[in-house]
């Protein structure tokens, strides 16, 4: 499986849709063994989807996002799961747990925006 994070000194980007740099994660049987940075900085978001699909990112781990790019992201059939925050390192931990429900890795104002959060939680958990 491969991860890809937008990553922002070293933590979750705040806006997908902005994000520049991504660290891509590839993990077999568990275990780590594959860790790059790249920079898409002057690529259009579609470039950027097709890069990351090129890498064979299978879950993308971000922030907020736009529903435009969450379709066309959705559209590759990467996974891609939203409204994350943290230090980059400690969310994919979580999300190797199954840990990324915790409250700490939720964006501040998602429990305002509660419904849409869940929708794309329940999206994903659909794919799955």
């Amino acid at each position: 499986m491969t991860i890809a994070v937008p990553t922002w000194r070293n933590q979750v980007s705040p806006v997908l849709d902005e994000a520049e740099n991504f660290t891509v994660v590839e993990f077999k049987g568990g275990k780590q063994v594959k860790s790059v940075l790249i920079n898409l900085a002057g690529k259009s978001q579609m470039e950027r989807i097709r890069q990351l699909e090129a890498i064979g990112a299978d879950v993308i781990l971000c922030g907020a996002v736009s529903n435009y790019y969450y379709n066309l992201v959705s559209a590759r059939n990467i996974k891609l799961i939203p409204w994350l925050r943290g230090n980059v390192s400690t969310v994919l931990d979580a999300f190797l747990s199954n840990g990324l429900e915790h409250k700490r890795f939720i964006m501040p104002g998602c429990r305002r925006r509660r419904r849409m959060c869940r929708r794309f939680g329940q999206i994903n958990k659909r794919k799955e």
